[in-house]
C-alpha cells in the first residue's frame, strides 16, 4: 500500500521475487489516475521487454476498463521510437526512417571493412556491431570516440563507428541502440523538446530497474527533472544483463541520483510454493 500510495518524489521499491512488482505499479497507475494526479498521457511507465510491457497494458486497461493508447507504456526503445517520429528532423533523420535489424547491421558492417580493406577474417563484422553496441549503451557517440591504446582493434573501430553511423544517416536508417542514444542527443541539444517532455511527464515508473544500462539511465534522469516524481521498482539479486551494459549500481545509488529518495522493500514471495521457498 506504501508503495502505491507514496505518489511525490522518488522511490524505489526494492522487491524480491513473486512479491508483486507488476501489481504495484499497475495500481500505483490506477491510483493516480484515480486520484486525478494526473491524465493517462501524463504518464510515463517504462519496462524492459515488449513481454512486460503489454502485460502492463492488458492489466491496466483491465482495471480503468478504458483504452490505454494514450498512455506512455512500453519498453525504452519503443518510447524513444515515438519520440524520435515527432522529432526526427531535429536528429538528422528524414520522415518514416527505418530500424535495421542485425543481419543488416552486419552487411552494412561487412561492406565498410571491404571498402576500408579491413580484413574479415581477422576482425569478425560481429566484433565491430557488439563494440559498436556496447558504445552506444554507455552513451558515446561516434564523433566523441577517443583513441585507446587498450581497446581492441581500436583504430579499426573507430574508422569502422564513424562510417557506419554516416552510412546509416545516408540511407535513412538507424539501429535499436541509436533510439535511445539519439532521444538524449534531441534533449542535450534542443531545449524546448527536453522541456515538452518533462513538462509532459507528471509520473514516471520503472520496472525491472536492475536491468537498465547508463544511457537508459541518463534518458530517465533528463525526464525526471520536470516534476521531479519517479518510482523505480527492481531487486538488485535478479540482474541478469550485465552482458549488455546492465549496471545494479544504478539501484545501489539511486538515494543519490534522485532527490530525497524513500526505499519501500516488498520481501514477501506469494508466487512460490513453500516448498520452493524452503529450498
Amino acid at each position: 500500500r506504501k508503495a502505491v500510495e507514496l505518489t511525490k518524489g522518488s522511490i524505489l521499491v526494492l522487491a524480491g521475487a513473486g512479491s508483486g512488482k507488476t501489481r504495484v505499479l499497475t495500481f500505483r497507475i490506477l491510483h493516480i489516475l484515480y486520484k486525478k494526479l494526473a491524465t493517462p498521457s501524463q504518464i510515463l511507465a517504462v519496462t524492459f521487454t515488449n513481454k512486460a510491457a503489454n502485460e502492463m497494458k492488458s492489466r491496466i486497461a483491465k482495471l480503468i476498463n478504458l483504452p490505454v493508447d494514450r498512455m506512455w507504456v512500453g519498453t525504452f526503445h519503443s518510447l524513444s521510437l515515438r519520440i524520435l517520429r515527432q522529432h526526427y528532423d531535429e536528429v538528422g533523420l528524414k520522415k518514416n526512417f527505418l530500424i535495421i535489424d542485425t543481419d543488416d547491421q552486419l552487411k552494412l558492417i561487412k561492406k565498410i571493412c571491404d571498402q576500408e580493406k579491413i580484413d574479415t577474417k581477422d576482425i569478425s563484422p560481429k566484433f565491430f556491431s557488439s563494440a559498436i553496441d556496447n558504445l552506444k549503451n554507455k552513451g558515446v557517440f561516434a564523433n566523441e570516440l577517443k583513441p585507446n591504446k587498450y581497446r581492441n582493434h581500436d583504430e579499426e573501430l573507430r574508422k569502422v563507428y564513424k562510417i557506419y553511423q554516416e552510412e546509416l544517416l545516408r540511407i535513412n536508417c538507424v539501429d535499436f541502440g541509436d533510439l535511445i542514444l539519439l532521444c538524449i542527443k534531441l534533449f542535450k541539444e534542443n531545449e524546448s523538446v527536453k522541456k515538452y517532455y518533462q513538462n509532459l511527464f507528471h509520473y514516471i515508473l520503472v520496472d525491472e530497474y536492475q536491468d537498465i544500462n547508463f544511457v537508459q539511465q541518463k534518458w530517465l534522469e533528463y525526464l525526471y527533472k520536470g516534476h521531479k516524481n519517479i518510482c523505480c521498482v527492481g531487486d538488485d539479486d535478479q540482474s541478469i544483463y550485465g552482458w549488455r551494459g546492465a549496471e545494479v549500481k544504478n539501484i545501489l545509488s539511486f538515494e543519490k541520483d534522485f532527490i530525497g529518495a524513500k526505499v519501500v522493500r516488498l520481501e514477501q514471495n506469494y508466487r512460490s510454493t513453500p516448498h520452493i521457498l524452503g529450498a
